[in-house]
């Protein structure tokens, strides 16, 4: 059998776990919100929620966002499965997009796909490497981009544009020009997936 993967960990953290074991909070409980605070401190974002996953992170911000039946999310045409699952939970469109040389989203091929129709741009940080933010955030700051754009809910009226959803499930602890990923997009969505370069075994966090 060739294990799909080979969790490492170090020694000193089994008191830690022991800890929590013991304490009876195993999901939600005073260590969460120990985590989403470092996180917040390390990312320098506002504000951390954890959960179950990725998945669910993202699924729950297109639905907070009014995200529906007629709207088109735009996404990578290369990504794991999942970024275009919950926009079709949400009964929304996914429009996929080219990737270039990087294997991150297009820019000029974001360009050519919004429509009135469009809510969300999602672009995927490809295995940790973050995708070119300054010029999708510049895009769909153009007058001709928002006033394309159609609010359907208060949340959409507030923001006045298209949210740019980061699926950054790859890239806790990546930069771009300096910055680091959790402060590159409107609202951005890490993975804890046993597979990823911190995990939790499962979890995700917004």
């Amino acid at each position: 059998m060739i294990p799909f993967f080979k969790p490492t960990y170090d020694p000193d953290f089994l008191p830690e776990l022991e800890e929590v074991l013991k304490s009876g909070w195993i999901t939600t409980g005073p260590k969460t919100k120990l985590f989403e605070q470092r996180i917040t401190e390390y990312c320098g974002h506002k504000r951390t929620l954890c959960l179950g996953s990725a998945t669910s992170g993202l699924e729950l911000i297109l639905r907070w966002f009014g995200v529906g039946e007629g709207d088109e999310v735009i996404l990578p045409a290369y990504t794991y499965c999942a970024t275009a699952n919950v926009v079709v939970h949400c009964g929304a469109k996914p429009v996929f997009v080219e990737v270039d040389s990087s294997f991150n989203m297009s820019v000029e091929d974001i360009k050519a796909k919004i429509t009135p129709h469009t809510k969300v741009v999602m672009p995927v940080d490809f295995a940790g490497l973050p995708c070119d933010y300054d010029a999708i955030n510049a895009w769909l700051e153009e007058e001709k981009v928002r006033s394309m754009f159609q609010p359907a809910t208060k949340e959409q009226e507030a923001l006045g544009r298209i949210l740019v959803l980061s699926d950054a499930a790859h890239s806790l602890g990546a930069t771009y020009k300096e910055r680091r990923t959790g402060t590159l997009a409107d609202i951005s969505v890490f993975s804890f997936h046993a597979v990823k370069n911190l995990t939790t075994a499962e979890g995700g966090a917004i």
